[in-house]
């Protein structure tokens, strides 16, 4: 069983805290935020691995969300370049995490690093947004069979398409993430409805790589049949950082995996049927065949004998046609429960 089924085969959403590079490139504070994830209820921890000089050009303006007054005087790359871990980093960060039994996920940002990671038997990779179109880098990612979840934000459909479909034709396990790749990002672009294209259009597994501020994207996404949860994690908002601010912090992660929990469990089954917590109300409000006024033995049961009444426990209304024109075998006292056995058969 690969990764993906895996994941595929849980009962409940699978979440990622998406550590990134809120480290700030200090080991020491990613296996903090680490136990941090594992203590409030993660199954799986990520980082990124990059080498900024391969995948940032000197000339690379900065994104809004870059444009930090701490970073005013800055590039995009050397914002990015202070974060940057090496190879034996996230090997002892895999290690790490594996001692405390927490599933571990690294994000390759360029051809150099996604081949450094292959070496590390991860379970899988997760290809970001910004490499969607980067067909060299996908067909890379494919041809190593390790199964890919691959996020779409800031893509079209084509795009998708094409992407998809790279992996498909090498038979690489492939996963989709929803993505509105902004930092943070507006509950109103979240877009969940695309996961129901994507399900009909390339049937594979489905999640969201949210980035929003609040539990609702993610909430809508499991009830729309995401599988996989995906949000930026930190110890504090105060920390130093471009994307801590788009990060939910250690309480913020529980509440966000009790409340897709939740979800889950709130859709049930596709089958209509009465809970057992309801059986008791059932029997208390649903109505029954009682009789209206005192019936006499041998009396032949007419309309205006029959009331429909609470408590639920008696004969349905189902049964009214049965016993009208028969005769009472027993007396039945004003607004006590018909029973069969008090009419003739």
């Amino acid at each position: 069983m690969n990764f993906i089924d895996k994941i595929v085969n849980k009962s409940l959403p699978y979440v990622i805290a998406e550590i990134g590079i809120n480290h700030n490139g200090s080991i020491s504070l990613a296996k903090k935020m680490i136990d941090a994830a594992k203590e409030n209820l993660a199954d799986c921890v990520k980082f990124q691995l990059f080498i900024a000089d391969e995948y940032i050009s000197d000339f690379a303006d900065k994104a809004d969300y870059q444009n930090h007054e701490q970073f005013k005087s800055q590039t995009q790359k050397q914002i990015i370049k202070e974060t940057q871990l090496n190879i034996d980093d996230i090997q002892e960060l895999k290690e790490y995490s594996e001692n405390i039994n927490i599933d571990f996920l690294c994000t390759p940002f360029d051809i150099t690093s996604l081949k450094s990671l292959t070496k590390l038997n991860l379970n899988a990779l997760k290809i970001s947004s910004c490499n969607l179109t980067n067909y060299p880098f996908l067909n890379e990612a494919a041809l190593s069979n390790i199964p890919v979840l691959l996020s779409t934000g800031m893509s079209t459909m084509q795009e998708v398409e094409k992407a998809v479909n790279i992996f498909k034709s090498h038979n690489c396990p492939l996963l989709l993430f929803q993505c509105t790749s902004n930092y943070p990002s507006k509950t109103e672009n979240a877009n969940l409805n695309v996961l129901k294209s994507f399900k009909k259009k390339f049937d594979v597994p489905l999640g969201l790589s949210d980035h929003t501020q609040n539990n609702l994207s993610a909430i809508g996404a499991v009830a729309l049949g995401a599988i996989i949860i995906e949000k930026h994690f930190t110890t504090s908002r105060e920390l130093s950082g471009i994307d801590q601010s788009a990060s939910i912090t250690p309480n913020e992660l529980k509440k966000l995996v009790e409340d897709i929990r939740g979800c889950k469990l709130a859709l049930g089954s596709y089958e209509k049927k009465r809970s057992e917590e309801e059986n008791n109300t059932f029997k208390a409000l649903r109505r029954s065949l009682v009789a209206s006024r005192d019936i006499k033995k041998n009396e032949i049961i007419s309309i205006d004998m029959i009331s429909i009444m609470r408590p639920g426990n008696g004969l349905s209304t189902e049964y009214l046609s049965q016993i009208l024109g028969k005769k009472s075998i027993s007396d039945i006292s004003r607004h006590h429960l018909i029973k069969l056995s008090d009419i003739e058969n």
